[in-house]
């Protein structure tokens, strides 16, 4: 299981000539209204993407980890999304410049099909992210999340899945239109039930088939 397939070492070894930058947790890496200052390539932590709603309120659209390249969409195009990149916990982050990016593109066509697989990859996110929003119930919402994100992010162990990002009940709230509250609740309900549980305020999934069905169920 992973977030984003895997770059060549080529691809690797040219982004780690950058400049290496960390963050803490909850500190902000882009903003919206800002024109970033490079590329940025996760080697190690969790960012998660959000936009700000008319209201005030976060809206998560996507958790990236260890090997996302991101923002794809400027770095393309040089057009600006109106989101938020944050660490979610400790991030090591390479970033270099946009241009010397691009030149090393156009001279490497495994580096260009590494590009295109991770922009295959985020329309697949978001094309999930639809879907899930299409559940009527908001409990067939956060199971198919949480689905999602072990699919995406999840560690197997012996005895299930981690999910590896140290989320928060309110960055499961705001991912699925619910309530922070109603994820709470969710969630009790399903670790009541065995079908999930928390090992070092992560969540753990014992059997992902088994929470498969209880999604089916509803």
């Amino acid at each position: 299981m992973s977030s984003t397939s895997s770059l060549s070492q080529n691809l690797i070894d040219f982004i780690r000539q950058g400049t290496l930058q960390t963050f803490r947790k909850g500190e902000q890496i882009l903003r919206g209204d800002t024109v970033p200052n490079g590329v940025f390539w996760i080697e190690t932590g969790y960012v998660k993407v959000y936009s700000i709603t008319d209201s005030g309120q976060e809206n998560v659209h996507s958790i990236y980890g260890p090997g996302a390249i991101f923002p794809i969409v400027w770095l393309i195009t040089g057009k600006l999304r109106p989101v938020f990149y944050e660490a979610l916990g400790p991030v090591h982050i390479y970033r270099c410049g946009r241009e010397q990016f691009l030149t090393y593109l156009d001279q490497n066509i495994t580096a260009c099909k590494d590009i295109l697989r991770i922009a295959v990859e985020m329309f697949g996110n978001y094309a999930d992210r639809v879907d899930n929003l299409e559940h009527t119930l908001s409990s067939s919402r956060i199971i198919h999340r949480l689905l999602r994100l072990a699919e995406q992010h999840g560690e197997s162990q012996a005895d299930g899945v981690l999910i590896k990002p140290p989320l928060k009940h309110h960055d499961i709230a705001n991912s699925t239109n619910c309530s922070r509250e109603t994820v709470s609740r969710e969630l009790a309900r399903l670790e009541k039930k065995g079908l999930l549980c928390y090992k070092d305020q992560h969540i753990f999934i014992p059997d992902l088939e088994l929470l498969t069905k209880e999604l089916h169920s509803n």
